[in-house]
């Protein structure tokens, strides 16, 4: 049974009509301040987290669906007399529809409207909520900015600070006992959907955290999600909400969907919109031989076993990470609109070109980020935030700034001149490695004693499931186990396996998946006498690497 490096350490994985990009840009930073401010206790200040964003819409009639993503860094401060100041910087977003694509490297500092827009999302927007839990208006900082915005895209302005109002997702005060099954209901009155009722109820309350079931009713709107919810200050850190609009004078009738969750969850982004489909192949993969009836067909098993003590082969042997490191170089592409994106790829041009395919699949988050001119000097006025997505690197790897899972971000307005005074990029990062850890045989019915949280669901003589416990936010080490059935004699049987995937319901939170165990189906041609567990210790290894800047891509 292979275990796929998504769930290990880390876990990562239309026909509109284009809007121009300082209304796209508007559109994201609202969905930003709309995903957090549902719910917030009485808080002290928060650290600063960068979240990922994610909203959809569909219009019946009217095309494909509009796609928005980004990044935002959140903080959340609690005043002196108890009131709350919610606080969104964004990073970085990007518009998908109709076959264009929009983001905010497009902007041009250099042209006073996007100027404007670059100004506003430097300040960043900001909420207060009273003491009693009354939400303010939703406004940017930078006043003056503001303005010129304003002037020059009032609607677009205007349909920024009327959203979040609008849909009644204001922050409210929720008390700091929360138990299963309570239920809080409140009404409000909007200038544009008049009156709304929102419901939630609490679903769960584990490790410092509340999952919230949300229910939203007006006259033409409705919607349901769920939200995860920090107790200790009342910091959102899991979002999905689904919504359905009706039509308005100068809008069609919308399907709306919203994500959003700190990175800090180590989230599966998947920027496929593939979950729906991976979760009915395995549906239908169960549903069949070997897993609903043994097959005549041998070929639906796999006898290749490694043998205990054996790394698997995309395992990197913490013995051999700095062996293994790839070199990784970066060049600035330019393009028509916009400065020029960064782009970081595995580099071959050295004697070990041939063999660098056969390599483990090497897997890190970026930690921290410095860009050096010639002289190794850190380059000024060029900031980098590492946002938390996860590298995974293998053959031949390339990744820009275009793509959603890029590893850091610079802020919106950086020029490209700026830019090319950097030589070098030096990435701290935490790289996963894995050592072998021993192996525990588990007689046919019985339960794991080495893994007091994993258990083996003896389904019959030859169908089995193994749960374990996935890796938590911050663990920087822990184990992975691969199970192995074998006969009477001890010889390892041939497999069918298939790792669960656990988005069966589109609203599960990535806090709750995190929360419930991996589990894996096994099936095997002949009755099971127990089971191998082999058990592998990763931990994530700080290193620093430094990617040189070459001038082609070629």
């Amino acid at each position: 049974m292979t275990a796929p490096r998504a769930h290990r350490a880390f876990d990562a994985r239309l026909s509109t009509r284009p809007t121009p990009i300082k209304e796209d840009v508007m559109r994201v930073l609202r969905t930003v301040l709309l995903g957090v401010g549902l719910a917030v206790c009485t808080a002290a200040q928060a650290e600063p987290a960068v979240y990922f964003v994610e909203h959809s819409v569909r219009a019946a009639g009217h095309g494909g669906t509009l796609r928005s993503v980004g990044y935002s860094r959140l903080t959340l401060e609690h005043g002196p007399s108890g009131e709350l100041r919610m606080h969104a910087r964004p990073l970085w977003s990007q518009q998908r529809g109709g076959g264009y694509t929009r983001s905010t490297d497009d902007l041009d500092a250099d042209d006073p409207s996007d100027a404007a827009v670059i100004d506003v999302l430097a300040g960043g927007l900001e909420m207060r909520v009273s003491a009693d839990g009354t939400p303010g208006p939703l406004r940017a900082v930078d006043a003056d900015a503001w303005t010129r915005l304003t002037a020059q895209r009032p609607r677009a302005a205007q349909a920024l600070v009327d959203a979040p109002q609008s849909l009644g997702l204001q922050a409210r005060a929720l008390p700091r006992r929360l138990q299963v099954g309570k239920v809080f209901t409140r009404r409000e009155s909007t200038p544009t959907l008049g009156d709304i009722d929102t419901r939630l109820e609490v679903l769960a309350v584990d490790d410092g955290v509340a999952v919230l079931a949300l229910r939203i009713e007006a006259d033409s709107l409705r919607g349901t999600g769920r939200q995860a919810v920090r107790l200790v200050d009342g910091m959102p850190l899991d979002v999905r909400l689904r919504l359905e609009m009706d039509a308005t004078d100068d809008m069609p009738a919308t399907e709306q969907s919203l994500r959003m969750v700190a990175m800090d969850l180590g989230p599966m982004l998947d920027l496929s919109d593939s979950g729906a489909t991976i979760a009915e192949y395995q549906a239908e993969r169960l549903d069949a031989p070997p897993f609903s009836e043994q097959p005549v067909d041998p070929a639906l098993y796999d006898s290749d076993s490694p043998p205990p003590g054996v790394l698997l082969a995309d395992m990197l042997d913490v013995e051999q990470v700095d062996a293994q490191t790839p070199r990784l170089d970066f060049t600035l592409e330019p393009r028509s609109m916009g400065r020029a994106r960064i782009v970081l790829r595995k580099r071959y041009d050295g004697i070990d070109d041939a063999t660098q395919d056969d390599r483990p699949l090497l897997v890190a988050r970026v930690r921290s980020v410095v860009f050096r001119d010639a002289d190794g000097r850190p380059v000024s006025d060029l900031e980098a935030v590492p946002v938390g997505s996860t590298l995974a690197i293998a053959g031949q790897w390339r990744i820009d700034e275009g793509e959603a899972n890029f590893p850091f971000r610079l802020h919106p307005g950086t020029r490209t001149h700026t830019l090319e005074a950097a030589t070098s990029i030096e990435l701290g990062l935490d790289v996963e490695t894995f050592a072998w850890d021993g192996v525990e045989t588990v007689a046919h019915g019985d339960q794991p004693q080495s893994l007091p949280r994993a258990r083996i669901d003896w389904m019959s003589a030859q169908r089995i499931g193994v749960e374990q416990p996935r890796a938590g936010p911050g663990e920087m080490t822990g184990l992975w186990t691969i199970a192995v059935p074998v006969d009477a004699e001890g010889r390892a049987l041939p497999q069918a396996s298939l790792m669960r995937y656990s988005r069966d319901n589109p609203e599960t939170l990535d806090w709750e998946h995190r929360h419930a165990p991996q589990r894996t189906e096994i099936a095997t041609p002949a009755p099971i006498a127990a089971v191998e567990l082999r058990r592998y210790r990763w931990t994530l290894v700080p290193r620093t690497w430094t990617v040189e800047r070459r001038d082609s891509v070629d």
